[in-house]
């Protein structure tokens, strides 16, 4: 149900495209010589000019680049999906590789963040999925197999700080330094983990929609990102595992009733949708098939803003959303663009 601070809006809607079109773009990051990072399939651009508009492949990985982070000291951190945590230096290059990490391979690298001190904190999607089959991972709803592995600015180091994680799409770390929240997708939930180590804390459950990427704001400010909203279809499907695993076995992937990021009209879709035109209408109240949300949380992990873009909207699919400067900027993977949100609260405390 959305209300209170996720009250549906199209505020999202009003976002500016920047530049032309990125296909399937997946995180951001701004580096610390003033340019902005976007990871797109295997490749890594480099955007500069008042809107990032002027692009350049700054570099080309072996599998599909994830969450991106920018590190004190030059660095960029790139989380790609088979292979691991790599660090590249300013010229592109691999400079340092964490492939693997009590004994197990790091196959789903799904985000990073860099703490205060230094340190650095990446997320393991899956121990059975890559990262670019998560909505096969959330229809096999098999037993959380995810984690949060802790190294040091070198890659050094590295051990698991947590394990069983439901696809720990979302990494920062908190304000203080003295925790690392971390967003697990099909949880549903966002929890806190104290840094020098002791009992978790769950900030929030049950959210409506699946969490994505978190992006730390200013006066100790998050900001997140959702996938998707969750239906109720969706999660009888979930449940009823005869009828789900037919349906991976026989259906298209494309056609699965489930979420989807993109979401654009599509006649062989499951009529779960509800939302076909009438009178030229696209229903935006409609159950979504995909959606467009992002969220400004307080210190405490709180909502207290929420930018939507409905059924009807343009801008679906979010997977990251990062405060820059005055600006805040996200992706749509669903719609293939950067888009500079619409100035409200959050942006201008930025």
């Amino acid at each position: 149900m959305l209300d209170g601070a996720f009250s549906p809006n199209q505020r999202l809607d009003g976002a500016r495209q920047l530049g032309a079109e990125i296909e399937r773009p997946d995180d951001i990051a701004f580096g610390q010589d003033g340019a902005l990072y976007v990871s797109t399939g295997n490749s890594i651009l480099r955007c500069t000019g008042d809107d990032f508009d002027a692009r350049e492949v700054f570099a080309t990985l072996d599998g599909p680049v994830g969450g991106l982070a920018s590190a004190p000291d030059g660095r960029l951190l790139a989380c790609v999906s088979g292979v691991g945590l790599v660090a590249l230096s300013p010229a592109g290059k691999i400079v340092a590789k964490l492939e693997s990490v009590g004994g197990e391979k790091v196959a789903c690298a799904l985000s990073v963040t860099v703490a205060p001190d230094g340190a650095i904190y990446l997320t393991d999607g899956s121990r059975t999925n890559q990262a670019d089959l998560w909505l096969t991972d959330l229809m096999q709803n098999r037993a959380p197999s995810g984690r949060l592995i802790a190294c040091d600015a070198s890659l050094g180091g590295a051990s698991v700080r947590a394990d069983k994680l439901a696809w720990p799409l979302g990494v920062v770390a908190s304000s203080d330094g003295n925790e690392v929240w971390v967003a697990e997708s099909w949880a549903h939930r966002l929890t806190a983990f104290p840094r020098a180590g002791g009992e978790r804390r769950v900030i929030v459950k049950n959210y409506t929609g699946y969490p994505a990427r978190l992006g730390r704001g200013a006066d100790g400010e998050v900001w997140m990102a959702f996938l998707a909203l969750r239906t109720q279809l969706t999660e009888f499907v979930l449940r009823e595992r005869a009828f789900c695993e037919e349906m991976m076995r026989t259906v298209p992937s494309e056609l699965w009733i489930g979420p989807v990021l993109d979401g654009r009209l599509n006649p062989r879709e499951p009529t779960q949708i509800g939302r076909i035109k009438k009178l030229g209408i696209q229903k935006p109240w409609a159950p979504p098939r995909s959606y467009g949300l992002v969220a400004r949380l307080d210190a405490n992990g709180m909502a207290v803003e929420t930018l939507h873009s409905r059924v009807d909207g343009r801008v679906h699919g979010v997977t990251a959303v990062r405060p820059i400067g005055s600006r805040v900027l996200a992706v749509s993977k669903g719609r293939d663009c950067l888009v500079e949100l619409p100035r409200g609260r959050g942006a201008q405390k930025g």
